[in-house]
């Protein structure tokens, strides 16, 4: 499973995403929103100056990171890719 770019940290699973604008930014977040509500699993998101996206992946209920994680960061992987 291709999760390059991704450090395992003890909060989970990190990446930090570049954008060159915040219209990429959101944009990239309306093609994320459908892909995380289909697997119900959602990523802790932080915006930092405007093109930065900050995410942690982490299974919360079973406080560890899971194949779950692992495959939203996959899909997270290949959206960003067309940015």
């Amino acid at each position: 499973m291709d999760v390059s770019h991704w450090k395992l940290t003890d909060r989970g699973l990190f990446r930090c995403l570049s954008f060159s604008s915040f219209t990429k930014l959101t944009e990239y977040l309306a093609e994320l929103g459908p892909v995380a509500d289909a697997m119900n699993h959602h990523p802790d998101l932080v915006v930092r100056k405007a093109s930065y996206l900050e995410v942690c992946l982490l299974t919360h209920d079973q406080q560890r990171v899971t194949e779950l994680d692992y495959e939203l960061a996959k899909r997270m992987n290949e959206l960003f890719e067309v940015y």
